[in-house]
């Protein structure tokens, strides 16, 4: 059996490991557009802000693909699948299958605004994003315009003032992390980003990007602010274009099902660029964090070599480093429900707050502290009623029964 993963990134090396442990014969290529080893893309704003060294970010050996006994076919992006054929297309030669997974990731959402093509105009989706980042700011940037306040947005932002930068942040809705908290919450977020001197702008949009050939500026309704570097933090989309032809169903994602199969036989997907179950949200979904690619990754990787595994579905989980202070939530935000009722704790060093809906938690939102949120996150993730608990959940000193000696 041969085996093609095209993309090398949470899901396709979680992939690529899990069935060479089940499968120790069959052939595996691995098919990357970067030219790297692979790396972890989470670590791309602590580049950027020096916290780590580039060597730091790579996550398996330089032996990796030796080991195991992968043919990698790196810097070479795949430009069509034929399922007829059993084939994708690399650079124009044919690369035969048996199975296939597609797990090619995301890449930035670039708005349609003038000036989006600037220099100085940047997203943050790889490496190379990042030392084009670094190598911009080394020719003098002093003043940066983050779009977008979301959670790429904001570690952007904070890697970009740690290194001395003037931040400005334009985010088009109300609050900071509008998708990931409450606004109550999020203003105990933006206190502290604001005192260590990130300015922002909410409730406000971009509608230009202004310079004659590099960014001067951005435009906001009839104000102009200053800046000689953008980096845009709004989102987001999965790499679908290559599929035109192929016959797989997608949606903004790849639609797949409970063993992460696509409608296309033999070919399955995994990653950033899938679509979905959330089972707390009850919907269809493309939640592009690193738990997620790496869990969907060794589903595809049993069902692949032949070991039946059932996807349960997307965790709705997100963790921040806001300055050393972590933020968390899970499951969904008030704007999503309706009536939800609430358990906040706040005190000297956290504030914590739970959404109840018909006695089970609907979400969970932390900041300063986390204990007890794996516990929390498998509440929300089983449908467990909390009633008789609710009122002990938050406290620092609850312990999970299941834990009690």
């Amino acid at each position: 059996m041969h085996v093609v993963v095209i993309g090398t990134g949470g899901a396709g090396v979680s992939a690529i490991q899990t069935i060479r442990e089940l499968d120790k014969k069959c052939k595996i290529t691995a098919i990357s557009k970067e030219e790297h080893m692979p790396y972890s893309p989470c670590s791309l704003p602590y580049l950027i802000g020096g916290e780590i060294k580039k060597k730091n970010i790579f996550r398996v050996g330089s032996d990796f693909y030796e080991r195991n006994k992968v043919k990698p076919l790196l810097g070479k992006p795949v430009s069509k699948i034929a399922p007829k054929e059993k084939a994708v297309l690399v650079n124009g030669r044919k690369v035969k299958y048996d199975r296939l997974l597609v797990a090619a990731g995301s890449q930035p959402l670039r708005p349609p605004i003038p000036g989006i093509d600037l220099e100085g105009v940047f997203g943050l989706g790889n490496l190379a994003d990042a030392e084009d980042i670094l190598r911009w700011i080394k020719k003098g940037t002093k003043e940066t315009v983050v779009l977008g306040a979301g959670f790429i947005g904001i570690e952007c932002a904070i890697a970009l003032q740690r290194l001395g930068l003037e931040v400005v942040v334009f985010e088009m809705l109300d609050s900071v992390l509008p998708k990931m908290l409450d606004k109550d919450m999020s203003l105990e977020v933006q206190r502290i980003l604001e005192k260590e001197g990130i300015r922002f702008k909410l409730g406000k949009q971009v509608s230009e990007i202004v310079g004659n050939g590099k960014v001067k500026g951005v435009v906001s309704g009839k104000r102009r602010t200053s800046c000689d570097m953008v980096v845009l933090g709004i989102g987001v989309r999965p790499n679908t274009e290559f599929l035109k032809g192929s016959g797989i169903k997608t949606n903004f994602g790849i639609l797949v099902d409970d063993h992460l199969r696509t409608s296309v036989k033999d070919i399955y997907a995994a990653g950033d660029i899938v679509e979905a179950e959330d089972k707390v949200r009850g919907s269809r979904m493309v939640n592009a964090i690193w738990p997620n690619a790496v869990d969907q990754g060794k589903i595809a990787g049993h069902n692949i070599a032949g070991v039946e595994r059932q996807y349960e579905g997307l965790q709705s989980i997100n963790i921040l480093d806001v300055y050393g202070t972590p933020v968390l939530s899970i499951g969904m935000a008030s704007f999503e429900l309706k009536g939800p009722e609430v358990e906040k704790v706040k005190t000297n060093r956290s504030v914590k707050k739970m959404l109840i809906k018909d006695g089970r938690i609907a979400g969970v939102q932390m900041i300063g502290a986390i204990r007890n949120s794996g516990h929390l996150l498998s509440l929300v993730k089983k449908g467990i009623d909390v009633e008789e608990i609710r009122h002990h959940l938050l406290d620092d000193r609850y312990v999970d029964p299941a834990l009690r000696s």
